[in-house]
């Protein structure tokens, strides 16, 4: 059964080196070891993994600012996907973030995203806006993610808000 974890400077080695693997398989560019150790360091960062016998399922990043969270980073290991994992992570993450009084969840999609667009809606979020040209129009391999650039190919981002309530979690 997998189980939610929280995430902070002090964790295993062997999870570490899950972490930035992890890191590596879903995002173009990824992290450095550096940048996830700043957010793991960070006192306004609330970080959360889902395990299943020591292997990482996945892991949310957040940024903490007075009564908002935004999503940095959501990740799912591509063989545990369609499994539920994802709602699983923001659901029960949900509950840190209420411990700390937050009343507001943010994020950020690229609009091609359609997958994780659906997720956000079924949890309850609501678009917000849209950044025109915001991201990098990414292809299959990281050569093609700077061609695009250096030929000025974007993507728009997404914003999403869901508003929290403490005493159900998720406002539907």
């Amino acid at each position: 059964m997998p189980e939610l974890i929280s995430l902070d400077n002090n964790i295993e080695p062997a999870l570490h080196r899950q972490l930035i693997q992890l890191q590596q398989q879903c995002f173009i560019p990824p992290w450095s070891a550096e940048q996830i150790q700043q957010q793991l360091n960070n006192s306004k960062a609330l970080n959360f993994a889902l395990l299943a016998d020591g292997q990482l399922l996945g892991f949310i990043f957040y940024q903490l600012l007075f009564e908002q969270a935004e999503i940095l980073q959501i990740a799912i290991a591509p063989a545990q996907r369609r499994c539920g994992y994802a709602i699983k992570l923001i659901s029960q993450s949900i509950a840190g973030l209420l411990e700390r009084d937050i009343e507001q969840l943010l994020l950020e999609v690229r609009a091609s995203n359609i997958q994780a667009i659906q997720l956000y809606q079924q949890l309850g979020f609501s678009l917000d806006g849209r950044r025109k040209n915001y991201y990098p129009n990414l292809h299959s391999t990281k050569k093609a993610a700077v061609n695009s650039v250096a030929a000025g190919n974007r993507e728009d981002a997404l914003l999403y808000t869901l508003n929290l309530d403490a005493g159900r979690g998720v406002q539907q």
